[in-house]
Formats: structure tokens, C-alpha cells, sequence
């Protein structure tokens, strides 16, 4: 009588010689899980995003991450297709708001990541700003990574050599325009060709006027008016009261934005009220000048001077991907301290998390905007809201043309306050 176990491996050996093709399955199943990856890095970031996936695969040696680089216009075509057919990526990296991450919640396309915030501590480690541009009717369904604060330049060096100081108030800055204007320079590099470049100059006044609850309160639950007489005053004092100090070139509303950035550049424009993404360029062209950053001077009878902020794209996770848990540790990692200094030093990318600043080895300016972030992460300052990316496009379209027509003379403040309100209340009966 043959031994069991001696004739459990001969049928064994059996199995195999007359089943060869089981070999590759058994080897299958050991191979990586593709992890399926959309994201919109197609400049020089690109590298330093191959850089981060790679890092996490290391961490990660049974995961291979399948990247693939789509620009903003043909992810706008393809994502909702891709994702709904379960065709699409496990995680990707797109557009937050109504019109992008919204349009994929209504439809149940991408996971609400409300567990994974609480399960990894987001909302202890990024700023609460950033989060809450990430909802979608105050649940979290994207995680913010690059944020934009909205401020102004300043050139110390002109300012110095003048015995100027930074305007913090509206008056002061009115003031600041005469004397700017006497000696030969033109005070504010404000550009307004096609009209996007008045969105966040709207944006400094109204939040200053009524501070970030207020505006929290009116873009995320529609409670208070875009025509009250604070409005009013906010528009007033950017597009009338600094247009009839001289603020501002005569060609304004033909200067394109590039225009406008090569005023300050070349030394003609003293103040630059423009968002962080600029910082790359102005290290670029301007490598030995002293450059400043401040928030907007304050308005008379306002709450204040803040920073404001606005998230463009951040990431989110096909509700399809058989991947949940992975993904999340995958979001994680993204904004984890070894991935921020990264995303800053090598990508001059600042992320609104927790982050030792001081061990950075950054531009000053930029060091100076991710202090802020920083701040704003642990709560110790409150960011404003840049209006045009929380908006409905009716209400953009209004505040594009209006604000052309009030520096051309054309519109009074108070008929622009009004079609503000009549285009956000017809958006929001939608």
C-alpha cells in the first residue's frame, strides 16, 4: 500500500504536467495591483509627481501605480465617460466645484471621502478653508493639494528707495497712487484683458468688507446679499475710488494678464495684487529684487485684512475602484510632511497642510505663503474665499462684463451689486 502523502504528490505531479496552464495563474496571482492613476502635471512638476509615485510604490512593493497625464480641457471630455463605464482611473486628480466634482457626486462617480477624512485626520492636518472647497454640500468628496492665496507684491526695492510704505488701508493706498504716479511709476500692475483678473480683485474687497464667516456663510448657504450697501462699498472702492486715483494703467481693460505681469517685472508697476501662482515667474524674472507679499489693504468699516484662498483641482477616488483602502493611503501620502517638502522644494508647489517651514530650503516668498498656509492649517489665522472658483457661471459672466463697463465709466456700483444678486439668485432657484 503506497503512503498517503506519497500519493497526494504523485497526483499532484499529475495535475501539473497535464495542466501546465495553471503555472501562470498561480504566478498571477502574486503580481502588483495596478493602481490606475489621472492626474494634470504636464509641466515641470511632472518629474517631481514621477518622483512622489514612486516613493509611495517603494513604500508600497505590491502596488503599481499606472500613470497617465491628461491635460485640464480633455479630462473635462473624458472623465465622467471613463469613470461611469468603471473603464476610468482608481484615483484622479480634477476640477473641484459644481461644474467638476459635483457633476461627478450628483452622479455617484467618486467616493465620498468623509470616513477617510476623520480615519487619517485631514481635517486636523489641512487647512479648514481648503477642505470646505472641496465639498459638495458640506460633505467632503476631494482632497485639496495645491491652493492659491490671493495677495499683493510689493517691490521693497522701489518702495525703499522712494521712503514708501505698504498702503493698508483703501486711503492709503489712494494716497500711495498720487506720489507713485508723480515720481514716473504706475502703482498697481492690475490687468483686465479678457476681465478674469477683476474676479479676484473683488474677491480682496468683499472679503475684507465682510469678513470670511460672511463669506462662507453667503457662497457654501446662500444666506446674506451680493447687493447690500457693504457690497456696494467693496466694489466702489477697487474699480471707482483706485481707477480715479491712477492706480491703474490708462489701457486697463485692454492689458492682457501677461502685460500686466511684465509691468511689475521690468520695475514699472510698483504693487502687483495677483495670486501665488505666480511666485515661479517672479523668481524667474525678478531673481535679485526684495519682493513682499501682504493681503489687500482693509476698507473702511470692514472686518479687516485677509488672505484669501482659492483650490483649483485636488484628488478624488472612483466609487468603481476595487482599490478603497489603498486609495485612501494613496491621498494620504500625498499630503504626508515627506511629500509637502517635496511638493515645495522641488515643485514649488504649496499645499495647505502642516509644515516645519523653517527646514525648507525655498524661495523667501514662497516660504512666506506656505508660513501661511501652515498657520492656516493649525487654525491660528482664517483664510478668505476666492469668489469666481465657488461661483455659478451666470454669476461670473456678470462680474467679467460689469466690472470692464464700471472701469470704462459705463456702470455705476450699485447697478453691478444688482446684477450680481439677480444672477446668483437665477442660479441658485436652478
Amino acid at each position: 500500500m503506497r503512503h498517503p502523502r506519497l500519493a497526494f504528490v504523485s497526483s499532484l505531479l499529475a495535475v501539473l504536467l497535464l495542466a501546465p496552464a495553471a503555472i501562470p495563474r498561480l504566478a498571477a496571482a502574486q503580481e502588483p495591483v495596478e493602481f490606475r492613476v489621472w492626474d494634470q502635471f504636464t509641466g515641470p512638476d511632472s518629474e517631481v509627481v514621477d518622483q512622489l509615485y514612486a516613493m509611495f510604490m517603494e513604500q508600497h512593493p505590491d502596488v503599481d501605480i499606472v500613470r497617465e497625464v491628461i491635460d485640464f480641457q480633455q479630462m473635462q471630455q473624458t472623465v465622467n465617460t471613463a469613470l461611469a463605464s468603471g473603464t476610468g482611473p482608481d484615483a484622479v486628480y480634477y476640477g473641484t466645484g459644481p461644474a467638476y466634482s459635483g457633476v461627478l457626486a450628483d452622479a455617484g462617480l467618486i467616493t465620498s471621502l468623509e470616513e477617510m477624512a476623520e480615519q487619517y485626520g485631514w481635517t486636523d492636518r489641512v487647512a479648514a478653508a481648503a477642505l470646505e472647497q472641496a465639498e459638495i454640500d458640506g460633505e467632503l468628496y476631494a482632497l485639496p493639494l495645491e491652493i492659491d492665496l490671493i495677495g499683493m507684491y510689493v517691490n521693497k526695492d522701489i518702495m525703499d528707495e522712494n521712503g514708501w510704505e505698504t498702503p493698508e488701508t483703501i486711503d492709503a493706498m489712494i494716497a500711495f497712487c498720487g506720489e507713485a504716479r508723480e515720481a514716473g511709476y504706475i502703482p498697481l500692475a492690475f490687468s483686465n484683458n479678457p476681465g478674469w483678473s477683476a474676479f479676484h480683485q473683488f474677491t480682496y474687497t468683499s472679503n475684507n468688507m465682510i469678513g470670511p464667516d460672511a463669506m462662507r456663510a453667503l457662497l457654501f448657504d446662500n444666506e446674506g446679499s451680493w447687493d447690500t450697501p457693504e457690497q456696494v462699498q467693496a466694489i466702489q472702492n477697487y474699480f471707482v475710488d483706485l481707477r480715479d486715483a491712477g492706480c491703474f494703467s490708462e489701457d486697463v481693460n485692454a492689458l492682457t494678464y501677461d502685460d500686466g505681469n511684465a509691468l511689475f517685472f521690468n520695475g514699472e508697476a510698483v504693487l502687483h495684487p495677483t495670486g501665488s501662482w505666480l511666485i515661479p515667474d517672479l523668481t524667474e524674472q525678478m531673481p535679485d529684487a526684495n519682493l513682499e507679499y501682504v493681503p489687500f489693504p482693509a476698507l473702511e468699516g470692514g472686518q479687516g485684512r485677509f488672505w484669501d484662498s482659492g483650490l483649483g483641482s485636488a484628488w478624488m477616488i472612483s466609487s468603481q475602484s476595487v482599490h478603497q483602502e489603498l486609495a485612501g493611503e494613496f491621498l494620504d501620502f500625498l499630503i504626508s510632511p515627506e511629500a509637502a517638502k517635496i511638493w515645495a522644494e522641488q515643485g514649488d508647489t504649496p499645499i495647505p497642510v502642516q509644515l516645519d517651514t523653517e527646514t525648507l530650503d525655498v524661495s523667501p516668498l514662497l516660504r512666506s505663503v506656505l508660513e501661511v498656509l501652515d498657520q492656516a492649517a493649525r487654525d491660528e489665522i482664517q483664510l478668505g474665499y476666492n469668489i469666481d472658483v465657488l461661483a455659478p457661471a451666470e454669476f461670473n459672466d456678470v462680474m467679467l462684463n460689469g466690472f470692464q463697463a464700471i472701469l470704462a465709466g459705463d456702470k455705476t456700483p450699485e447697478q453691478q451689486a444688482a446684477d450680481l444678486q439677480a444672477a446668483w439668485e437665477e442660479a441658485m432657484a436652478e
